[in-house]
C-alpha cells in the first residue's frame, strides 16, 4: 500500500480506511469488508395495492426518535395495459402501476401503514383472473397511499448543503402516477425544503417550497448531493441514456443551475470483475451519500447469467419479440461498498470487489436480490440501512411472448429489510496475532483529541505521532518521506510508550497521550501531551496493530 500526495490529510472527518486514501504503508494487514447484522424484512409488502412490491425512497428518523418510511407501491394490473407506452403494454413484467406509499415506526422495525384516506388504489385481489399474476379487485381509499411528492434525499443529513432552505430535495407527484414511467422518467420540476412537509395536518406545505428553478436530472427525477469541490448539484444514475451494452454503468449528472446539465459515466466493469457468459459482472444501480468530507456508493452489484435462453445476450427487437431488451438478464444481486474523494468523478473499487451485503443464497432467499438501497439512519452507534429486496432472481418475468412467469406459481416481490451495523464500519485494515505497523500519509492536526473507530477487544493497538517532514539519510544529503523511516522518530510524548494500549471496541475512542508511562521516571508523575501544540501541524499517525481491526481515525476538538 503506498500514497504519493504529500499534501497533509485535513482530518477533522473521519479517515476509513474503505481506500488507501490516508494509507502509505500497512504491511502484513488484512482489508476486511465487515457484513452488516441481517434483520430481515421488516416492511412487507403485504397490501392488494402492493403486490409487485415496495421500494423505499426516503428513511428519516425525527426529532421525537420515531421514524418516518416513504416508498414506491407497486401492483399488477393487466386490465390497463393500453395505458401504459408503446413497447411496455405487450410486456406483462411491466404491467404494473405505482404511488407514494407513507409507513411510520416507535422503533424503525415494527412499522404501521396508517390509512391516510387520500387516493383510491385496489381493495382486494383476484388470484385466478390472471395467474399467477394477482388481478386488483374493487376500489377503497382505506390505504396509505397518496403522499404528493416524491421525497428524493436529505441533503443536509451530514452538513453538506449548509442552506437549511435546501435541505432536503423533492419534486411533485404527478397527478395520476400510473403506468410505467410516468413518474419515474420524466424530468419534472424539482423543489427545495428546509423540513420535510408536512401533508397530514399543514395544508400550507406547498408555499413552503421552494422552487429551485430547473429540474432534478434529466433522466429521472433524482437528486443526490452538492459537490463542494465542483460546486455542482449531482444526481448518480444508471447509464447516462439507458442503454446496456454490452454491460451497465454508473453515470454522473451534474448541473450548477439544475436547468444545464453535463452527464458522463464514471463506472464500470473493468478487467478485474468476471466476464464469463454465465457471470457477466456489472454494476446495477448506486446510491451515494455524503458523509465524512466523501461521497459514499452503496453500490449495487448484477451477477448477470448470459446463458439463459431468454437473457437477450444483444438488442435485438422483433414485432413477435418487441421487448428483448439487454437489461432483461438473469442474475442476482448483492451491495458492495465504494467511496469517491473527488465528488464522484472517480470511485475506489479497493473494497468494493466482494459483496458488503450478501444476497440470500436460495431462489426464493427473501433477500436474493439485494438491489436499492436508502442512505444509513444513525441510531446510537449504528448505522440502519434499508434496502429494496426481492426474492427471486432477476428476470422473475420472462421477457418472451408468452410472458410465462420464470418461476411455476410464483411472482418474486419487491419489500425492504433492515440491515445494522456499528458507524461507519464498512471496512477494516486487521491483522492476527503478530504485531504489524500501519504508516499514514501525513495528516494535519486539527482537534485536541485523537479518536479511533477500531476493535481491539481480542489484542491491542498503540498509537505514536511522528513528525511528517523529511527523514535525513546519507549525511543529510539525501532527505526521504520513505514511510518506514518514521518508525522510532515518535515526537516527544507522543511514542508509543507514552499511551496506554488500546484494548476496546469503540466507534470513537479516545487516545490519551501520556500518564507516567515513562520507564526513566522512578516515581511515575501524571503528565499529559497536549496535541493542541501540534495543531495544524503535519504528523504521521504509526499504529502499532496486534489481533484487533482498525476502521479509521480522526482528531476532534
Amino acid at each position: 500500500m503506498s500514497a504519493s500526495d504529500t499534501r497533509p490529510i485535513a482530518s477533522t472527518y473521519w479517515q476509513l480506511f474503505i481506500d488507501d486514501h490516508a494509507v502509505a504503508r500497512a504491511t502484513g494487514f488484512d482489508r476486511v469488508v465487515h457484513h452488516p447484522r441481517a434483520m430481515g424484512v421488516v416492511i412487507p409488502a403485504d397490501r392488494p395495492w402492493e403486490t409487485a412490491g415496495i421500494q423505499p425512497l426516503l428513511v428519516e428518523r425525527r426529532s421525537d426518535e420515531s421514524f418516518v418510511c416513504f416508498y414506491t407501491s407497486m401492483w399488477w394490473d393487466i386490465d390497463r395495459a393500453a395505458e401504459l407506452g408503446p413497447g411496455f403494454r405487450e410486456d406483462r413484467a411491466h404491467h404494473i402501476l405505482h404511488r407514494i406509499g407513507y409507513a411510520a415506526s416507535a422503533d424503525g422495525v415494527r412499522w404501521d401503514k396508517p390509512e391516510l384516506g387520500l387516493v383510491e388504489a385496489p381493495a382486494g385481489i383476484d388470484p385466478a383472473k390472471y395467474a399467477p399474476f394477482p388481478a386488483p379487485v374493487g376500489s377503497s381509499t382505506r390505504n396509505n397511499l397518496g403522499v404528493p411528492f416524491v421525497p428524493v434525499a436529505n441533503l443536509g443529513a451530514h452538513g453538506e448543503v449548509s442552506d437549511p432552505a435546501r435541505r432536503y430535495a423533492l419534486r411533485l407527484a404527478p397527478e395520476d402516477s400510473a403506468g410505467v414511467g410516468a413518474a419515474w422518467t420524466a424530468a419534472p420540476r424539482g423543489y427545495f425544503a428546509s423540513d420535510l412537509p408536512d401533508f397530514l395536518s399543514d395544508p400550507g406545505w406547498r408555499a413552503k417550497l421552494v422552487d429551485s428553478g430547473g429540474n432534478f436530472n434529466p433522466r429521472r427525477s433524482c437528486l443526490h448531493y452538492w459537490d463542494e469541490i465542483h460546486e455542482e448539484w449531482v444526481a448518480i444514475d444508471q447509464g447516462v441514456v439507458g442503454h446496456w451494452i454490452p454491460s451497465r454503468e454508473i453515470a454522473r449528472f451534474a448541473s450548477k443551475d439544475l436547468v444545464n446539465w453535463t452527464s458522463t459515466s464514471v463506472l464500470y466493469p473493468d478487467a478485474l470483475d468476471p466476464h464469463r457468459q454465465d457471470r457477466y459482472d456489472e454494476p446495477m444501480t448506486m446510491v451515494p451519500f455524503c458523509a465524512e468530507g466523501v461521497v459514499f456508493g452503496l453500490l449495487s452489484w448484477f451477477h448477470s447469467d448470459r446463458t439463459h435462453p431468454d437473457a437477450g445476450p444483444v438488442f435485438d427487437p422483433t414485432p413477435e419479440h418487441p421487448n428483448r431488451w439487454p437489461w432483461c438478464r438473469k442474475g442476482t444481486n448483492e451491495m458492495r461498498i465504494t467511496i469517491s474523494r473527488d465528488g464522484g468523478y472517480t470511485w475506489d473499487r479497493a473494497s468494493s470487489r466482494e459483496a458488503w451485503i450478501p444476497h440470500g443464497p436460495e431462489e426464493d432467499s427473501y433477500d436474493r436480490l439485494v438491489i436499492v438501497p436508502v442512505p444509513p439512519v444513525r441510531v446510537g452507534d449504528e448505522d440502519w440501512f434499508y434496502v429494496d429486496v426481492i426474492n427471486g432472481d432477476h428476470l422473475g418475468i420472462r421477457n418472451d411472448p408468452g410472458q410465462t412467469p420464470y418461476y411455476h406459481g410464483r411472482l418474486p416481490r419487491h419489500q425492504i429489510a433492515l440491515y445494522v451495523q456499528r458507524h461507519n464500519r464498512y471496512v477494516s485494515l486487521s491483522t492476527q496475532s503478530y504485531a504489524e505497523m500501519l504508516i499514514t500519509t501525513p495528516v494535519e492536526v486539527t482537534g485536541g483529541t485523537l479518536e479511533l473507530n477500531v476493535d481491539a477487544s481480542r489484542g491491542r493497538v498503540r498509537v505514536a505521532l511522528a513528525a511528517a517532514e523529511p527523514v535525513p539519510t546519507f549525511n543529510g544529503a539525501t532527505p526521504t518521506t520513505a514511510p518506514h523511516m518514521y518508525e522510532g522518530r515518535a515526537l516527544p510524548g507522543f511514542g508509543f510508550d507514552d499511551s496506554p494500549a488500546v484494548l476496546a471496541d469503540a466507534v470513537a475512542h479516545p487516545v490519551a497521550f501520556a500518564s507516567g508511562l515513562h520507564a526513566q521516571i522512578a516515581e511515575p508523575v501524571a503528565f499529559a501531551s497536549d496535541l493542541n501544540a501540534l495543531r495544524g501541524k503535519p504528523v504521521r499517525l504509526l499504529f502499532e496493530v496486534t489481533n484487533a481491526d482498525l476502521y479509521g481515525f480522526r482528531f476532534r476538538e
